[in-house]
């Protein structure tokens, strides 16, 4: 990690974002307030499933009966087709029966990975991961990917709205930028993974906690071979609370286990950016830099093979 990741950059990033979390707190009759506007206008909204053309997508969910309007709602903004596979925590809901492909208690990784064998995945399948309580204010899940394919991310997240529950700041959408070459996404609410990327992390591991901390172990899959970020242009608001179905003592430790084994002293290293693109470039400005760069290089090689012919 570069050198500006230090204990003090660590701790400086912690203090904030509490400081952060509790002026949320503070706002929440607002937040709320907006939360429910947002979600009666994308229910009322038409959706325009005129995508440019994508790739084939392949969406996986666990859901519980409670936010099965939610999970519609989620489905219908997809923008495009998908092949859609969900599980149900609690009790199948009626509307969602055709795509749910189980129901039962137990991990959210084991329930992914059920649903991700269940069947044979199409060749070169983008696959997307994603709660059941989240819905795109800005944006829709394949004009995301088109944005990926574009930033040349692998490994990507929405940004969130700062009226939703988010885990920290650093997922919260940025002004003026369009996406964030990041070193680390985080597992949820939303992520979308490319058909090879996707391949080196899945099946996701089936240890006995939630997940926390596996934003580490996909970093160095990701070191020095991908490019992975945040889509600032894509934005969703995240209805539920998070963690609050479960106790967080326990997932906190086994997220500085994983962080531990990976190298990294804190989540607040991972937690960083490398680069930004802006809403006045039409490309990023490293794949502009990574074009300069081949071009020179064929120039020199042109150059030197007339000078060998002449």
């Amino acid at each position: 990690m570069r050198s500006k990741h230090s204990s003090l950059f660590a701790v400086y990033r912690q203090g904030l974002r509490n400081a952060f979390a509790v002026l949320s707190i503070i706002t929440e009759p607002i937040r709320l307030r907006i939360r429910r506007r947002d979600l009666r206008r994308v229910i009322a909204e038409q959706v325009d499933h005129q995508a440019p053309e994508t790739p084939p997508v392949l969406i996986l969910m666990v859901y519980r009966l409670r936010n099965a309007q939610m999970v519609e709602i989620f489905l219908r903004q997809i923008g495009g087709e998908a092949e859609v596979r969900l599980w149900a925590l609690d009790e199948v809901a009626p509307e969602l029966a055709d795509r749910t492909y189980g129901c039962g208690l137990g991990r959210r990784f084991v329930h992914f990975n059920t649903m991700y064998h269940a069947e044979a995945i199409k060749p070169g399948s983008w696959v997307t991961l994603v709660d059941d309580d989240v819905f795109f204010t800005k944006g829709c899940l394949m004009g995301m990917i088109e944005l990926m394919r574009v930033a040349g991310f692998s490994l990507a997240q929405p940004s969130q709205s700062w009226a939703g529950w988010w885990t920290d700041l650093f997922s919260v959408a940025r002004p003026l930028v369009r996406a964030r070459d990041t070193n680390c996404v985080e597992q949820g609410p939303l992520l979308v993974a490319d058909p090879l990327f996707s391949k080196l992390i899945l099946p996701l591991p089936e240890d006995d906690d939630m997940g926390w901390g596996i934003e580490a172990e996909w970093y160095r899959v990701k070191e020095d071979r991908f490019r992975i970020g945040i889509i600032d242009d894509c934005r969703i608001m995240h209805w539920g609370k998070v963690a609050n179905a479960y106790p967080a003592g326990p997932e906190m430790d086994r997220m500085h286990e994983r962080l531990s084994k990976a190298g990294i002293q804190s989540i607040w290293h991972l937690r960083t950016v490398n680069r930004y693109w802006w809403k006045w470039q039409r490309i990023p400005s490293w794949q502009a830099e990574e074009s300069q760069l081949v071009f020179g290089t064929c120039t020199e090689e042109g150059s030197h093979d007339e000078g060998g012919n002449s």
